[in-house]
C-alpha cells in the first residue's frame, strides 16, 4: 500500500469514528471536562481570474482552515472540522478567527449539554452561550491599557488561573489557556507536507490532515498494532462475508 493509499484509509476511518465521538462522560455522575478549542490554517492559494466572476478585483486568497477540539489528557479525543472562511485580500495575514455562523453549529453538535469547561483564545465567536458549557479565554496579543493616566502595553497571558461557579453552586479552579490544542496543531503541521500535489482546497491535503489526526490519536501506542487494527477495519468494509 502506498502512502497516499494509507492516508485515504486513515481518512475514512477517522471520519467514520469521529461521528460517534462525544465529550460527555458515559457514567451518570456529572463530571466536568476541560476541553480546548482553536483554529489553524494549513495553506492558501490565489483564486484564479476565471473563478472570480471575470473581474480582477474579485480575486483573493482562499485558505485551508480547520477548527479543533480536544479534551485535556486524552489525545484520542481530538476532533477536527474543516471550515469555509471567506476569501480575503491577497496580502491578508490570515483568514481571521472563526465566524459565529460556523462556530454555533459545531458547538451545538459537540458541546451542548456535555458539562464542559471550554478554554479558548479571545475570539468573539467562542463567547456564544451554550447550555452545559462554561467558558474562559486568554488574550494572545498585547494591548494598550491606561494606568495612572499613562498608556502602557500590557503583555499577553497565555496561561492563567480561572474560578468557575458550577450550576450546583460549587466553585472549581481551572487553568485557562490553549496549550494542549496548540501542541496538537504543531504535531499535525509537522506531518502535513504541503506541495504542488496537496494544495489548499484539495482532497489530498484533507487526507493528509486526517492521517495526521489518526497519528495523534495513537500517541503513546504501538503504531504497528494500530495500523494492523486499521487495515483489519478496512478489509471488513470491502470484503463481503459469506
Amino acid at each position: 500500500m502506498t502512502i497516499r493509499g494509507l492516508n485515504q484509509v486513515r481518512k475514512h476511518y477517522v471520519e467514520e469514528t469521529q461521528k460517534t465521538m462525544t465529550f460527555k462522560y458515559s457514567n451518570k455522575n456529572k463530571k466536568w471536562m476541560d476541553v480546548e478549542v482553536d483554529e489553524a490554517t494549513f495553506d492558501k492559494h490565489l483564486v484564479p481570474l476565471e473563478d472570480a466572476k471575470g473581474r480582477a478585483s474579485d480575486t483573493g486568497m482562499k485558505w485551508e482552515q480547520w477548527v479543533g477540539l480536544v479534551s485535556r489528557g486524552k489525545p484520542e479525543s481530538l476532533v477536527l472540522v474543516r471550515l469555509k472562511p471567506q476569501i480575503t485580500k491577497r496580502r491578508a495575514p490570515g483568514p481571521g478567527a472563526i465566524r459565529k455562523a460556523e462556530w454555533k453549529p459545531i458547538a451545538n453538535r459537540w458541546l451542548q449539554d456535555t458539562c464542559v469547561i471550554l478554554h479558548s483564545d479571545s475570539a468573539r465567536s467562542y463567547k456564544s452561550k451554550i447550555s452545559g458549557v462554561l467558558h474562559d479565554a486568554v488574550v494572545h496579543q498585547k494591548k494598550k491599557v491606561k494606568i495612572n493616566g499613562k498608556w502602557v502595553w500590557k503583555l499577553p497571558k497565555y496561561v492563567t488561573m480561572k474560578t468557575h461557579k458550577l450550576p450546583s453552586g460549587r466553585k472549581i479552579k481551572t487553568k485557562a489557556g490553549t496549550q494542549v490544542i496548540d501542541r496538537a496543531w504543531r504535531f499535525l503541521k509537522d506531518r502535513v507536507k504541503v506541495n504542488q500535489n496537496s494544495k489548499s482546497d484539495s482532497a489530498n491535503i484533507r487526507a493528509k490532515i486526517r492521517s495526521a489526526q489518526y497519528e495523534y490519536w495513537c500517541r503513546g501506542k504501538d503504531m504497528w498494532s494500530c495500523t494492523g487494527n486499521l487495515l483489519t477495519w478496512h478489509m471488513s468494509k470491502i470484503v463481503q462475508k459469506p
